[in-house]
């Protein structure tokens, strides 16, 4: 009795210590640590899900579709965020990604992505080619990871094609993590009709931000159209072909660093303690982005939060961390 006991004290001391030293060298990695290993796994990911000569994006890879837009500022903004693209009421020309983070089947449940690029932005940007300014969207208002070295751990177990073993590994167990997932899975009609979060923070003037993409169509899919592989893609069109499209661009302000934090981009921010206020209009208008041409075109592209004016700095080390991997990525990805 007393052997069994003292094995059993030996194994949780054992859990403790593995659990412990991971977290600690997880902890001792740097950016560019972090960016270099990443930068490694997803290019061995890419290679080997290449396909008819094409390397798909590591995350968001199916293409919806990509739409020219009308980025318009509000002129009834608060003064305190008065900053950047919102300084005045402008209007931006603005192309807009819709895409599913990891199934081809528009059909199936998934977490879907929407990628913002505005023209015309006067000012110098931290990061790319001035002129422009990004923001990236997820159909979840948080990641199903808290840190870079968690995502980290979840591309080094995909790129052994043990992705299950991340979520439920003893020594480093990641349950909220699996639970995020199975939460933010869903089937959708239209990516018109889907609300999307920015789910990291950002720099707003002296205030941290996060933004959402919050859908103000009129219309709206009621049954799937063209059910199937492409069936999201179809219903875009079919609305645009009724009427145009809308979302209201808004930032939630963080008012409790404790409960709304910079760091762990699992936490989703309360929206009773800080409500999203609207500070520009999307119109999406009827158009032709379902070619071949464009569809090549749209696949090509690439957006990164550090394609931003100073005013929208993004915050963290998840989004530090992003800065690098994203643009390495793109290069990796369209490489002649």
């Amino acid at each position: 009795m007393i052997k069994s006991v003292f094995f059993l004290l030996l194994i949780g001391i054992s859990i403790i210590y593995f659990v412990r030293s991971n977290e600690e060298m997880k902890q001792q990695l740097t950016i560019n640590q972090l960016v270099e290993q990443m930068g490694q796994s997803i290019e061995v990911i890419g290679s080997a899900e290449r396909e008819n000569a094409i390397i798909p994006r590591f995350n968001q890879p199916k293409t919806i579709a990509c739409v020219n837009a009308e980025f318009k500022v509000h002129d009834d903004i608060p003064e305190k965020l008065k900053q950047g693209i919102f300084l005045h009421a402008s209007t931006y020309p603005a192309m807009i990604r819709f895409a599913n983070a990891t199934n081809q089947d528009d059909s199936k449940k998934d977490i879907r992505g929407l990628s913002i690029r505005l023209s015309d932005v006067k000012g110098k940007v931290l990061w790319g080619e001035e002129g422009y300014q990004d923001f990236i969207f997820n159909s979840y208002p948080a990641l199903f990871v808290a840190t870079p070295e968690d995502f980290l751990t979840f591309i080094q177990a995909r790129q052994k094609d043990k992705k299950l073993g991340f979520f439920l590994n003893p020594f480093d167990l990641h349950l909220k993590s699996l639970w995020i997932v199975y939460k933010a899975r869903e089937k959708h009609l239209s990516p018109l009709d889907i609300r999307f979060w920015s789910t990291v923070p950002f720099r707003l003037g002296d205030v941290a931000v996060k933004y959402s993409m919050i859908p103000c169509s009129k219309y709206k899919t009621t049954e799937a159209v063209n059910p199937g592989e492409n069936q999201l893609r179809a219903a875009l069109k079919a609305h645009l072909k009724k009427e145009d499209a809308c979302f209201l661009f808004a930032v939630q302000i963080q008012t409790d660093p404790k409960s709304m934090p910079i760091e762990d981009a699992s936490v989703i921010w309360d929206e009773e303690l800080s409500s999203f206020i609207p500070l520009a209009t999307i119109t999406i208008k009827d158009q032709d982005f379902d070619t071949e041409k464009s569809l090549e075109s749209c696949e090509k592209s690439s957006f990164n939060p550090w394609q931003s004016l100073a005013a929208h700095e993004p915050l963290g080390r998840m989004n530090e961390v992003r800065r690098s991997v994203y643009d390495n990525a793109e290069k990796f990805r369209n490489k002649e």
